[in-house]
């Protein structure tokens, strides 16, 4: 069979086709000959994703395939990786600073945030000095970098982007006496009508009244706000710059140019000036991509947002109680049906619209089913589905496992939990990778977990469990031993060794698997409902 002659195609059509082969083909490609090395390399090279640990990716399909990554080992400690990560940050660093095809191949950066502050100034250094193609500086939280940023040759004329730093990693920490007087002078060098991206730490309405005067709205396309509460010098902060003052934010952003907006909330309530602003975004009507993170989870004035914005099309939530992620209240979900019917992406908790497999509830001692006071917390299994895998794992894993015994049902403790509910362990121990838009971003671990530790720490949770409740098998062994003391001179002496196992196999990786897949099944008609309202 005849080769496809790719050497005689426009330069262009190769670079497309190169552009949906994964990270590992395009190095390899480096390698063919000088033609294909140079557009692999421009590739490669276009948007850097600086991960301080492993990235998962799908054995299915190229997520988020446009980025390039630091290669880190998975299961490895956080120490560990970040390690890794600086060690091959300096690589590159070392290669940028020699190489030019590299250097000015880079389009967009990304920054993690726990990389050493040294070489992220040395990168930044040098893109923002010698970088011809660089646009885009994404999560820039050093303040310590505003003057790389402001003072480099190619960045105050062709960066796009804006991030202005917080003043410490935490929030409310004590803000050196150096930040604002630092800010203010940044915002004077960097706010220009070019700008398209946004990053802020502070209400925008706070920073364009007293810190910089806005004169003409900003068209912003993408804007990213953080919610977080500092402790700055309130001198800077008594006398409005203008007679004229913003009181909400689409005087101060033009809501024609807005298309993606992220929240990131760090309070654990949503503050009155959290609320007015989510009122605030019910202008911005053109809002494509909305992105509300660790925020306090409030109905009214959530569906109230949803009745706005009925041109989204990728929508991303994670609502927070107490620190612990909750799930999507159900009048949510139908405002969103109801209004948003050009979504294309969803990414939410909605484990509240489907019974749990595994759910705690009060069930009554007595004969009939009214509650009495008698009545106990218990542990409640619910099967949906009935295909042969679900029964398979209800039968063989749930009630031959972890719910053996009429005991296992009951409820006592907190450790209970941790024992006996698999589902929220794979949460609670982040087994399955958290993302920021699957195909936007690569697929960071924030907290590394790998299948073979989560088996791991089940099994020794239900043996703590089985041990505490007396559920253990005591084995007897006959065991022969060298003995040169032996009385009776001779060599060798049988004792007998006692030890106790599971009243059951352990959970193998194969159980975890099969109870994940049994999880999918069980919010199978949301999944249906989901698939039928969005076409798209």
């Amino acid at each position: 069979m005849s080769q496809f002659p790719l050497h005689l195609l426009p330069d262009e059509l190769v670079k497309e086709v190169f552009s949906h082969l994964p990270q590992a083909d395009r190095l390899n490609l480096c390698l063919l000959n000088k033609y294909y090395h140079k557009i692999a390399t421009q590739l490669l090279y276009n948007r850097i994703y600086l991960n301080d640990s492993n990235v998962v990716k799908s054995d299915y399909i190229n997520l988020a395939i446009n980025w390039s990554l630091i290669n880190i080992p998975s299961s490895l400690s956080e120490k560990d990786s970040r390690e890794i990560a600086n060690k091959r940050l300096e690589q590159l660093i070392e290669t940028l600073e020699n190489v030019s095809l590299c250097r000015n191949s880079i389009t967009w950066i990304r920054i993690n945030w726990d990389l050493d502050s040294q070489l992220q100034k040395r990168i930044l250094n040098i893109l923002c000095d010698k970088g011809e193609s660089v646009t885009r500086l994404e999560n820039i939280t050093d303040p310590n970098c505003n003057d790389i940023i402001m003072h480099g040759k190619i960045a105050k004329r062709q960066v796009i982007s804006f991030d202005l730093a917080p003043p410490n990693a935490l929030p409310e920490v004590p803000v050196s006496p150096d930040y604002i007087p630092n800010a203010k002078l940044f915002l004077k060098n960097r706010i220009s009508s070019r700008l398209s991206h946004m990053t802020l730490f502070i209400d925008p309405v706070k920073l364009f009244n007293y810190l910089y005067p806005l004169k003409n709205k900003l068209q912003i396309v993408d804007l990213k706000l953080h919610w977080r509460s500092e402790f700055y010098q309130n001198e800077y902060f008594t006398k409005p710059l203008s007679k004229y003052e913003f009181t909400k934010l689409s005087e101060i952003f033009d809501v024609r140019t807005l298309k993606v907006l992220t929240v990131i909330s760090w309070n654990q309530t949503l503050l009155d000036r959290e609320i007015e602003m989510v009122n605030d975004f019910k202008e911005f009507t053109n809002i494509e991509d909305l992105s509300l993170i660790s925020i306090k989870q409030k109905t009214r004035l959530i569906v109230s947002l949803f009745k706005r914005l009925k041109n989204l099309k990728r929508l991303k939530m994670d609502f927070l109680e107490d620190f612990v992620p909750e799930s999507t209240n159900p009048e949510i979900f139908i405002a969103i049906t109801t209004y948003c019917r050009y979504l294309q992406f969803m990414d939410l908790r909605f484990q509240g619209l489907d019974p749990s497999i595994i759910s705690l509830g009060k069930v009554s001692s007595g004969i009939d089913d009214t509650f009495d006071i008698n009545s106990e917390n218990r542990f409640i299994l619910t099967q949906t589905c009935n295909c042969d895998k679900c029964d398979y794992v209800f039968k063989e894993i749930l009630k031959k496992k972890i719910f053996l015994f009429e005991e296992d049902y009951i409820f006592e403790d907190i450790s209970d939990i941790a024992s006996k509910d698999i589902y929220k362990m794979m949460r609670c121990l982040s087994l399955l990778p958290y993302s920021k838009a699957c195909d936007y971003y690569p697929s960071v671990r924030t907290q590394p977990m790998n299948l073979k530790e989560f088996v791991k720490r089940i099994n020794t949770n239900l043996w703590a469990y089985r041990q505490s409740r007396d559920q253990l098998i005591l084995k007897k062994e006959k065991k022969v031993v060298l003995d040169d003391q032996n009385e009776s001179g001779n060599s060798e002496e049988e004792i007998e060794e006692i030890t106790y196992e599971l009243p059951h196999d352990p959970l193998s990786e194969k159980d975890v698997i099969d109870c994940y897949h049994a999880l999918i099944h069980q919010y199978k008609s949301t999944y249906i409902t989901f698939l039928s309202r969005f076409k798209n």
